[in-house]
C-alpha cells in the first residue's frame, strides 16, 4: 500500500563526508518516496555512502506529523522517551543507550545571549541526537534547529578535525559540540559582564540620583538565566564524561592506553568541563558585582532623601522659632487691638456732658460683613495651596540639573 505523503514537514539538510576525504556533500532529501516498512536503521534512510552524515531537521514539525516521527524513530532507534514533553522543555541533559549494531547518545544544551542594547536577548539552543554503527564505525549527527552561529560554522570548520581512529569512538563528535557551547557561553558570560560594567562606570549625580532600577533587574535576570545554563552544562558534560569512561570500561575493542583516540577525547572533554567551571565562577562574580551595585543605587537614594529630610527638619525648625515669636507677638496685642478697634467704631458714642454709653442700632451691619468676609478669607488660603502648591526642597536642584541638561 503506498504510503501517504509528509506534506507539513520540510526536506532535510543532509550533509556527508567520506572516510579520507576533506570535501563534505550536500542534498536536500524528502521522506515522501521512502518506505516506510523497509526502513530498519539509518543506512536504509541515508542510501549513500558515508562515514560522517548530519541531519538538520525542526524537531517541532517532526514530533507532530506522525509519519516523519516513525521514520526517525525506526532509522535512528530514537527511544520513545525522547519525544516526551519533559525532554522538549528541559533546560539540559545527556542521555545514553545501546542497541543492537551500535550506541545512541542525546544532548540538549541552552545558552541565553544579551543583545548589546541590554534590552533583547536570544535563546540558542543545542539539541543533538547521535546514531553510531559499531560494525561499520559510521556515525549520524541529528542536530535540531540549530542556532545561527552553529549553523554557519557547520560542517566547516566544526567537524573537520576527526581522523579515522576517532571515529572508533561515539563521544567524539561531542568534542567539537562542546567546544562550541563552551564558546557561546563564553559570549553570553562576557555580555552580562560588560553591561555590569558599564553600570559601575556611571558617574554619581551630583543632585538627585535617579538609577534606572528596571535595567538593573532586567541584567540581573539575564545573570540568573546564564548561571542556570551553565550549571546544568557542567551536569551533563559529567554525565558525558562518566559514560564514557564506562564506553572505554566495557568495549575491549576501544584503546584506552594514555596515547589513545578515546584517551584524548576524554582528555578533551574534561578541559571543556574546566573551561565551563571558570565561566560559572565568573558569571557568580558577575551575579556579586550587580548585586552591589543594586544595593549602591538603594543607598544612594536613601542617603540622598536622608539628607533631604535634614533640611526639611532644619527649615521646619527655624520655621518653629519665626512662629513662635510671631504667635507670642499676636498673643499679647490682639486683645488689646481687638478691644481698641471695636470701640473706636462709629457704632459706639460715648458723651462727656452727659456721661452717657450709647450703641447704634446698626451694629449688626459690622458683623453682617465681617464674618462673610472672615469665611471668604479662609477659603481663599485652603485652596491658594492647591492652585499654586510651594516648591518642594530637592526639587529646585533637579529644575536646575534638568535646565543645565538642555542648554
Amino acid at each position: 500500500m503506498a504510503q501517504t505523503g509528509c506534506h507539513r514537514c520540510p526536506q532535510l539538510d543532509v550533509m556527508w563526508q567520506k572516510r579520507g576525504t576533506n570535501n563534505w556533500q550536500q542534498v536536500q532529501a524528502g521522506l515522501d518516496d521512502i518506505d516506510i516498512t523497509r526502513v530498519k536503521d539509518a543506512s536504509d534512510l541515508l542510501n549513500f555512502e558515508f562515514d560522517i552524515g548530519i541531519i538538520k531537521a525542526k524537531a517541532d514539525q517532526v514530533r507532530e506529523c506522525h509519519r516523519c516521527r516513525r521514520y526517525f524513530t525506526q532509522a535512528f532507534q530514537i527511544p520513545n522517551l525522547w519525544w516526551k514533553a519533559y525532554c522538549r522543555n528541559s533546560n539540559g541533559y545527556f542521555g545514553c543507550e545501546d542497541t543492537t549494531d551500535g550506541f545512541n547518545t542525546w544532548a540538549r544544551f541552552l545558552i541565553k545571549h544579551l543583545k548589546e542594547d541590554k534590552i533583547n536577548y536570544e535563546w540558542y539552543k543545542l539539541n543533538v541526537f547521535v546514531r553510531w554503527l559499531f560494525s561499520s564505525k559510521q556515525i549520524v549527527l541529528i542536530i535540531f534547529d540549530p542556532p545561527p552561529p552553529i549553523i554557519e560554522r557547520l560542517p566547516s570548520p566544526l567537524l573537520d578535525e576527526p581522523d579515522d581512529k576517532h571515529l572508533e569512538d561515539p563521544f567524539w563528535i561531542y568534542t567539537p559540540l562542546i567546544e562550541e557551547v563552551v564558546r557561546l557561553q563564553d559570549q553570553a558570560v562576557w555580555a552580562i559582564r560588560n553591561q555590569v560594567r558599564a553600570v559601575e562606570r556611571e558617574k554619581m549625580s551630583a543632585t538627585k540620583p535617579k538609577p534606572n532600577y528596571r535595567l538593573l533587574h532586567d541584567i540581573s535576570r539575564h545573570e540568573i538565566h546564564v548561571s542556570e545554563t551553565l550549571g546544568i552544562a557542567i551536569n551533563t558534560i559529567n554525565s558525558i564524561l562518566e559514560n564514557h569512561k564506562d564506553f572505554m570500561a566495557s568495549n575491549l575493542s576501544v584503546d584506552a592506553t594514555s596515547n589513545s583516540p578515546s584517551k584524548r577525547i576524554h582528555q578533551r572533554l574534561l578541559f571543556h568541563k574546566h573551561m565551563l567551571d571558570s565561566l560559572c565562577h565568573r558569571s557568580s562574580s558577575n551575579k556579586e558585582r550587580l548585586m552591589n551595585e543594586i544595593q549602591l543605587a538603594f543607598n544612594t537614594v536613601a542617603q540622598y532623601d536622608s539628607g533631604i529630610s535634614v533640611e526639611i527638619g532644619r527649615a521646619a525648625q527655624i520655621d518653629s522659632a519665626a512662629m513662635k515669636t510671631i504667635s507670642f507677638l499676636t498673643l499679647t496685642f490682639l486683645p488689646a487691638t481687638f478691644t481698641s478697634t471695636i470701640f473706636s467704631m462709629s457704632f459706639f458714642n460715648y458723651s462727656p456732658d452727659s456721661r452717657s454709653w450709647t450703641v447704634s442700632g446698626k451694629f449688626w451691619i459690622y458683623w453682617a460683613v465681617a464674618i462673610p468676609l472672615t469665611v471668604a478669607a479662609s477659603v481663599v488660603w485652603y485652596y491658594w495651596h492647591k492652585v499654586f502648591p510651594p516648591t518642594l526642597i530637592g526639587e529646585e536642584k533637579r529644575d536646575e540639573a534638568t535646565l543645565k541638561s538642555y542648554c
